[in-house]
């Protein structure tokens, strides 16, 4: 039941009306930011409510049984807090909304809250967000509490985890940028425990000289050395010169073969050494990009990977601090992080794949 003030529910019963809406944004970093509909600036019980006369809403949509509210937001970007990149970044993700009523003549008569929520869904076009609030009966419909999954559920050193990030985060400048998504920072000399990479799904040697194959290890790992080689039939290749049934191979994961391997399909298993940063966050200090973070999509010493673009490029001298990750498996909990005991899955128990099979 919705209450109103009653000096402002006799104004709304009269001929002439002069009220406007109330927009308190509360974001997700605990900025408290307001809005109205009104043509000037308002202050209501301490808070600025900033003019945004360049948005639309549509008409409010709410019932008693437990349905969503629903409400869209259609606007331009004509002020310096909302941005398309401060949008893209996720900063109004999931921020809590109240819309209240007053009359802007006679702010005394108190306001009536008409709706609360959080922002949904945000698309971007042609200088133009449209948003969604979601109402709170829209938390009635998620699913809430564990499931069933064989990758840790914890994020890398929460409460479940518990793995103290404080000796992994680290601190640098970039140097130089190569693409939107990568750097230098030669600093970062951090180097990764060494794994195993078994190849299923196998390499197609050149019909032209040189009849290399170049191993990519995963996360931007580094490789280390080369395990077993074999084609399509099994049969296992030898290390040495090139020559039939052989092969050389580089520090770098360059595989050479000869011309009697020319088109074939070949199997490759090596060791390689994690990126020490790999599904690790990067969190910028200084310039554009300050207060923005992103995920580390891959790390070799000295380079870093983001796994998308900063809402702003990346530049030269610009600082950040970087933290290690975890992938979030079992063996890297147990082997790497030396974590187990607060591992938060399932890695043993059977798939959709081993029930749906034939039994017997």
């Amino acid at each position: 039941m919705r209450t109103i003030p009653a000096a402002l529910a006799a104004h709304l019963a009269g001929d002439v009306r002069t009220v406007c809406t109330l927009w308190l944004v509360t974001r997700t970093d605990g900025a408290l930011i307001g809005f109205t509909d009104f043509d000037q600036d308002i202050t209501y019980g301490g808070q600025l409510f900033r003019s945004a006369g360049g948005y639309t809403h549509s008409q409010i949509q709410s019932g008693s049984d437990l349905s969503t509210s629903n409400l869209e937001v259609d606007a331009i970007f004509d002020s310096d807090l909302i941005t398309p990149q401060s949008l893209e970044s996720g900063l109004w993700d999931f921020a809590s909304v109240v819309i209240s009523l007053v009359n802007y003549n006679d702010l005394t008569m108190g306001a009536a809250v008409l709706a609360s929520g959080v922002l949904g869904q945000v698309t971007i076009r042609n200088g133009v967000y449209k948003t969604e609030l979601r109402g709170l009966a829209q938390l009635m419909q998620e699913d809430f509490g564990d499931v069933y999954s064989p990758t840790c559920r914890a994020m890398f050193g929460d409460a479940q985890c518990t793995t103290d990030l404080t000796p992994l985060t680290f601190s640098g400048s970039i140097q130089s940028v190569t693409g939107a998504t990568q750097w230098a920072d030669a600093t970062l000399t951090q180097t990764g425990p060494n794994a195993s990479f078994a190849d299923t799904v196998g390499h197609r040697i050149p019909t032209m000289f040189p009849y290399t194959v170049q191993i990519v290890p995963p996360t931007g790992g580094a490789f280390v050395a080369t395990g077993t080689v074999k084609d399509s039939s099994g049969a296992v290749y030898s290390q040495g010169t090139p020559g039939p049934g052989v092969f050389s191979v580089s520090p770098t994961g360059l595989y050479t073969f000869d011309i009697t391997a020319a088109g074939g399909e070949i199997f490759i298993d090596f060791s390689y050494q994690i990126g020490y940063f790999a599904y690790g966050k990067v969190v910028f200090t200084s310039g554009q990009n300050a207060g923005f973070e992103m995920d580390v999509k891959a790390f070799a010493p000295g380079h870093v990977t983001l796994a998308m673009a900063m809402p702003y490029p990346l530049a030269v001298g610009d600082t950040y601090t970087i933290v290690a990750g975890c992938d979030k498996l079992f063996g890297t909990c147990r082997d790497r992080w030396n974590n187990v005991i607060h591992f938060r899955g399932e890695p043993y128990i059977p798939g959709q794949d081993v029930i749906l099979r034939p039994q017997g």
